[in-house]
């Protein structure tokens, strides 16, 4: 299987780990930086994503708990799926798609601005 198959189903996974883990940070002595760095992630990930959407939207179908790859069926088990997910989620923080990142003054901290 295509090494961009995966990242195109785990983005997704870490985007969402992400968002989840953002509110641990609260009242931390250093959550503007780790906010900051969560923020800038998700950003450059979902960016990826929406790039990659385009080239495997009809490729890559989830089916309960399996994905339809090209006409075949892939099934991957937890432990895989997260597996999948850590190792794109450390390329985005801190491997080969690391990118600088400025830190924002995030005062009052919020625990969702994904939220309209």
């Amino acid at each position: 299987m295509d090494q961009q198959i995966k990242e195109y189903i785990a983005l997704p996974l870490a985007i969402n780990v992400f968002k989840h883990d953002r509110p641990l940070f609260k009242g931390c002595s250093m959550a503007n930086l780790y906010l900051s760095k969560i923020d800038h992630v998700t950003d450059q990930m979902q960016d990826d994503f929406n790039q990659m959407r385009s080239k495997y939207y009809n490729r890559v179908r989830k089916l309960n708990n399996s994905y339809i790859i090209d006409g075949r069926k892939f099934t991957f088990t937890a432990d895989q799926l997260r597996e999948i997910t850590a190792e794109v989620a450390s390329r985005y923080m801190y491997g080969d798609k690391a990118t600088p990142f400025e830190i924002k003054n995030i005062i009052p901290y919020t625990d969702n601005p994904y939220t309209n």
